[in-house]
């Protein structure tokens, strides 16, 4: 058993090159028109959440009373990106670092500047530790949800992350932004409250959540896509599919994603809004923290000139330019798909 032990723990520091923080990998989630199909995920056997191998894990829609659609794949991967921040946040504060910069999954580079409080070197090693987790832990889901809202304006002017087909069609679809934020709220409890492995604490946090929001079997999700097909788009294969519904809901109105869900399934059953990742612990501390985004795609020049107004300009600010982002955005998607591209009605 020991020299089994030795042996899988061999396989896998070869594939993950040992690394004690690797980043998050690419999962690839699920969508309406998809070449390969829609997959609808059983929510009772969704396999062991896996950071660094896919071994075991079982992706796809599910459809819940009080969320919606969930895509589990989204879901894992917003996780990983914010555990994944999360360690490199803290790893920077014990450190004394001001600069940090690091890649995710898109080619993007996100460029962090910290700011540190006036009594740090007066405060002892523990708890500097101490902080610097903390520290970690909020501004992991903050950062990982910027950079999820990112990948889908990046998709929404044709970037793919397989470098094949333009991802478009998912775009702002109706169960990205709810799933993604999903995952980053469920990697912050894992990394604080929940005694056990991060992949183990995740495996049963999904779970756990699913049911909170109660969960249906596939049979149901196929269903709820029945219910919305010819409204919130149109049946094809890929390119003959369109996609006539966007949700562009990111909690800059009230703070909260609210998800949407199909009338006549689960009647009676009220929404599960999430609030969004918030920076206010910096203020606990005495910290300050400025996020720039360099784009490294070949979209990255068009977003640039929209966000700039035109001007010279290399980085994104999210808290700067992502209204400018997304207004664009908004008034495309009303032209292509009329005023009421952003209302779930039937």
């Amino acid at each position: 058993m020991r020299k089994a032990v030795l042996v899988s723990a061999a396989i896998l520091c070869f594939v993950t090159g040992c690394q004690t923080n690797p980043p998050p990998r690419l999962r690839v989630g699920t969508y309406f028109g998809s070449l390969s199909g829609t997959e609808f995920a059983d929510p009772l056997n969704l396999g062991r959440h896996c950071r660094t191998l896919g071994w075991g894990e079982k992706n796809g829609l599910v459809y819940t009373c009080r969320g919606g659609f969930i895509d589990v794949a989204h879901l894992r991967e917003a996780a990983d990106r914010t555990v994944y921040i999360a360690g490199l946040i803290e790893q920077a504060i014990v450190q004394q670092q001001t600069c940090l910069s690091f890649q995710l999954i898109e080619p993007s580079r996100y460029h962090v500047t910290l700011g540190y409080p006036e009594h740090w070197p007066d405060l002892s090693d523990r708890r500097r530790q101490e902080i610097a987790h903390h520290l970690g832990v909020e501004l992991g889901p903050y950062i990982a949800h910027i950079s999820t809202v990112w990948h889908e304006i990046l998709t929404w002017f044709g970037f793919t992350s397989t470098g094949i087909f333009s991802e478009h069609i998912s775009s702002f679809s109706w169960e990205d932004v709810y799933s993604d934020l999903l995952g980053t709220r469920l990697a912050a409890i894992a990394l604080t409250h929940v005694p056990y492995a991060y992949d183990d604490a995740m495996t049963l946090l999904i779970q756990n959540e699913l049911q909170r929001l109660g969960m249906q079997p596939p049979a149901v999700a196929q269903k709820a896509i029945q219910a919305v097909k010819g409204h919130w788009y149109t049946d094809g294969y890929y390119f003959f599919t369109t996609v006539r519904k966007r949700n562009f809901d990111l909690g800059h109105d009230d703070g909260r994603v609210t998800p949407w869900l199909v009338p006549g399934i689960c009647p009676e059953q009220e929404p599960i809004a999430y609030p969004v990742p918030t920076t206010h612990v910096l203020e606990v501390y005495g910290f300050s923290v400025h996020l720039d985004i360099e784009p490294r795609e070949l979209e990255g020049p068009l977003l640039l000139s929209i966000a700039h107004d035109g001007e010279p300009g290399d980085r994104i600010q999210p808290s700067v330019h992502f209204p400018i982002l997304m207004s664009h955005i908004k008034k495309e998607a009303e032209e292509m798909y009329g005023p009421e591209v952003g209302v779930p009605s039937l």
